[in-house]
């Protein structure tokens, strides 16, 4: 019986080698990459079963993992990070994403995760779950309720589109304006509250209760 083929991504190379050394007797690890872009590439060239990616690397891991469900939904992803936010833990979930797995337990947990992902279920560390719950039946956080109120109609237009998954281009397309003026909206609400990334983006979306659950 053949072994379920992987794809490991992390931008860190200790990390990713720590990785393959304790996947690769298990499973089958057809690439190892370091950013979003090769990712994605590699998913379309090995159609892996499991893709275990790293959230905070170049190209953004959560913009690859959207993407992932997009363009490859056979294949699962665990989401390998040291972001303990429950609120970007379930925005994960919402997204489709099997796993989310703190670095910290990935000796004990990876392969728990992987497995549970390859079964059609769904995988949290164990010290997310209470939070995370709680975040998918709709508790917010009054500080991030309190920046989503700092934006325009507008911007709480694309920042809801973005917090469900979409891309810039399906916001432009909802919301009948251009995908240049969704970038705008995007880049002006990032300032607003202070968030680095489209991960970020989607955990104040979360928080500031836009996201149905």
């Amino acid at each position: 019986m053949s072994r379920p083929r992987l794809v490991l991504a992390d931008d860190h190379v200790v990390m990713l080698e720590g990785l393959r050394a304790l996947l690769q007797q298990r499973y089958h690890v057809v690439a190892c990459v370091s950013d979003g872009d090769s990712l994605i590439a590699a998913v379309q060239e090995h159609a892996p079963d499991v893709v275990v990616s790293d959230i905070s690397m170049p190209g953004d891991g959560f913009d690859a993992a959207r993407r992932i469900r997009e363009i490859a939904p056979a294949t699962k992803v665990v989401l390998l990070t040291m972001n303990d936010s429950p609120a970007l833990a379930a925005g994960a979930l919402r997204m489709g994403v099997s796993a989310y797995v703190l670095k910290t337990e990935a000796a004990a947990e990876l392969s728990t995760a992987i497995e549970a992902a390859l079964a059609g279920r769904t995988h949290l560390s164990r010290g997310l779950v209470d939070e995370t719950l709680s975040q998918l039946t709709g508790r917010v956080e009054p500080s991030r309720r309190g920046l989503v109120h700092e934006l325009t109609d507008r911007q709480i237009a694309v920042l809801r589109l973005l917090g469900r998954g979409l891309t810039m281009k399906e916001v432009a397309h909802e919301l009948h304006i251009s995908p240049r003026t969704v970038a705008f909206h995007k880049y002006r609400i990032m300032e607003v509250v202070g968030a680095k990334s489209s991960a970020e983006l989607i955990r104040v979306a979360v928080e500031g209760g836009l996201v149905e659950t």
